[in-house]
């Protein structure tokens, strides 16, 4: 997952520093995608509020029995670092440090918050340690259950039963926020379906029209063109038919009724439930 931001790390000059505890059994039992998904968030905010130094990453086994061990994941850097008053609530969707930090290195957006719903829901809890220009540390624990190293089809990285009968599936991710691009990308792969990106709706009508895709995964809250423009624009003036999934953080009684109204065929609020997510795609290309 690391290597996913390579290229950040060259570009802004900072080290990646790794630190893994070789006591950790090889195969544990748990939700990798979640997994995924929680550090790439804190990855990517330690990348995003550090201006010089190194971020390190450290998975440390701190307890162990018979059938289950716990591990603290955390992610340190040394930038900005967030004022005493506001540790409070920076798990908060929206919060933001001070409005010049917003201004300088812009939002975290619901980052945070879904990091904690996603910790909490898995019987965690999340901390953090921060001195202003100092630097952060992000840590977590979770449990996972150990398994004998035999039985390696029942490890999967997600519970997702994949239906053989549908094969060389072509979805459209339409996305604008590049952590749920690679977010995205993660899953997709795991269903074995070709996928493309498309940065906003504008992007998206501009792919449709030059090639083919089975589906469109597609984000409501985004620059250029929204997902509720994109698919009014797909189903009026492309004159096309393809399932539209919606893609939203945040779902109101209002945004169902708009999605069906500009004709979209279902949604899927974040952070994605994969397993549904599957059948969804399966049920609507099937149709």
């Amino acid at each position: 997952m690391l290597h996913l931001f390579d290229i950040k790390f060259q570009e802004k000059d900072l080290k990646l520093v790794t630190n893994f505890d070789n006591a950790i059994p090889e195969i544990l039992l748990g939700d990798s995608v979640r997994l995924n998904q929680i550090m790439l968030n804190l990855v990517s905010n330690a990348i995003k509020f550090t201006i010089e130094g190194e971020i390190t990453v450290s998975v440390k086994l701190i307890n162990e029995d018979a059938d289950n061990v716990t591990i603290e994941f955390a992610v340190s850097d040394t930038g900005i670092g967030i004022p005493e008053n506001m540790i409070a609530t920076i798990f908060e969707n929206f919060e933001q440090a001070t409005t010049s930090t917003a201004r300088l290195f812009g939002g975290t957006g619901l980052g945070l918050a879904i990091v904690k719903k996603l910790v909490e829901k898995q019987g965690g809890t999340i901390s953090v340690k921060s001195k202003i220009n100092e630097g952060s540390t992000f840590s977590f624990a979770l449990s996972f259950q150990k398994v004998k190293p035999q039985p390696l089809s029942i490890i999967g990285i997600t519970e997702v039963e994949i239906d053989t009968s549908i094969k060389n599936l072509k979805v459209l991710v339409v996305e604008d926020v590049a952590l749920n691009q690679l977010l995205m990308k993660i899953i997709l792969d795991d269903f074995g379906f070709e996928r493309d990106i498309a940065n906003n709706g504008k992007e998206a009508i501009e792919k449709l029209q030059s090639k083919s895709f089975d589906i469109v995964l597609m984000d409501l809250q985004m620059p250029e063109m929204n997902g509720f423009e994109a698919t009014e624009t797909i189903r009026k003036k492309l004159n096309s038919n393809i399932p539209i999934i919606a893609l939203t953080a945040d779902v109101t009684e209002n945004d169902l009724a708009k999605c069906k109204a500009v004709g979209m065929n279902d949604h899927i609020a974040k952070p994605i439930d994969e397993k549904q997510l599957y059948n969804k795609i399966v049920e609507l290309v099937k149709k």
